[in-house]
């Protein structure tokens, strides 16, 4: 499933009690999401109302839907820098350059929700780049604190390590260094 994105992440949880294989949990939990999931709890009902197709799709014979808190603790387990290698490795395989030129997009975005007023925390800011001709999202990074979106641009494009394409960005991009 997924093209065996998630196949390589290591699985650090204890092998005592593990009912969910970590690919067919982690692709049910990003079904879920694709569906409108916005909480644990939700991702719990997604999967326990689609358990069937689940199984069927996945090979499994999973009883019961894992509880909001075992999605929790699955999720804080992940290594998101892990996480971000796999997808971008998949980005990679699923894209490869037509000859010629090819396009991508990169844009900044506040994450909705990630401000609190409370604790003055401002919302954190990503920076990612999307390929016109392969329609994916080939990755993204955070933008610091104290920074903007100009270094976080050059950073990912240099991540890529792609030469010869034409990127696409915001007229903020087009400042001279003083």
């Amino acid at each position: 499933m997924f093209g065996g994105v998630f196949s390589e992440l290591r699985d650090v949880r204890r092998a005592q009690g593990k009912r969910y294989a970590l690919e067919p949990l982690l692709c049910a939990i990003v079904m879920s999401i694709l569906a409108g999931s916005k909480s644990f709890r939700t991702m719990e009902v997604f999967i326990d109302e689609q358990l069937t197709n689940l199984n069927r799709l996945f090979g499994t014979s999973w009883r019961k839907a894992p509880c909001w808190v075992a999605i929790r603790e699955f999720l804080l387990g992940l290594d998101e820098q892990e996480l971000e290698r796999a997808f971008r490795e998949h980005a990679h395989r699923q894209t490869s350059p037509p000859p010629g030129r090819q396009f991508i997009a990169i844009d900044g975005k506040a994450l909705r929700g990630s401000a609190d007023r409370v604790k003055d925390v401002s919302a954190r800011q990503l920076v990612s780049a999307f390929d016109h001709d392969g329609l994916i999202v080939l990755g993204h990074i955070e933008v610091d604190d104290k920074s903007n979106e100009i270094p976080a641009a050059q950073a990912l494009i240099e991540s890529f390590g792609l030469s010869g394409q034409v990127f696409t960005l915001d007229a903020l991009h087009c400042q001279k260094k003083r």
